[in-house]
């Protein structure tokens, strides 16, 4: 029995279920009832984001999925694999490594420019101004477009690590 392997296995998976999961929670749940919520959202963002670190415990569960699944795949092809089993396995880590890049950076960025504009508005005082309005719209589509573009990479990389035993 390689102890190693399945140990890898395990964190790829149960780290990947956390990510995917989250993910989704986050694009279909979350960000819609924050964006709907408005400034009312503010001190649910503040916990979510400053204190419970939402943003790192996505960064913690993707980077063990993807170092996981780079291992794995390397102990097992050795490097690319023609094969259909490796291409799909290939194809799906690509995919994910792509929604591990995008998520790690775009989104982190972008909640902060959220962020940002929030506090303008706060310390503004009164109704938001048309420009800080417009500001936070562009904002949160941009959010919504990398979220949409994460998880369907996600959701690829699943299917395609899911089926790709049974492909060839």
């Amino acid at each position: 029995m390689d102890v190693l392997a399945v140990v890898l296995r395990i964190v790829h998976i149960v780290c990947g279920v956390l990510w995917v999961g989250g993910a989704a929670l986050f694009f279909f749940y979350i960000e819609p009832t924050m964006n709907k919520l408005g400034p009312d959202a503010e001190k649910f963002v503040d916990e979510m984001i400053n204190r419970r670190k939402a943003p790192i415990y996505f960064v913690i569960v993707s980077t063990l999925t993807v170092l996981a699944g780079v291992i794995l795949y390397w102990r097992d092809f050795g490097g690319i694999s023609t094969s259909t089993f490796g291409s799909a396995l290939g194809l799906g880590g690509l995919a994910a490594l792509i929604a591990w890049l995008g998520g790690n950076l775009l989104i982190p960025q972008t909640l902060g420019k959220l962020g940002a504009i929030a506090g303008e508005m706060k310390a503004a005082g009164g109704p938001p101004s048309a420009e800080l309005m417009a500001r936070m719209h562009a904002t949160q589509q941009r959010l919504r477009l990398v979220g949409a573009v994460d998880l369907i990479l996600l959701g690829f990389s699943v299917a395609a690590m899911a089926a790709a035993r049974y492909l060839g």
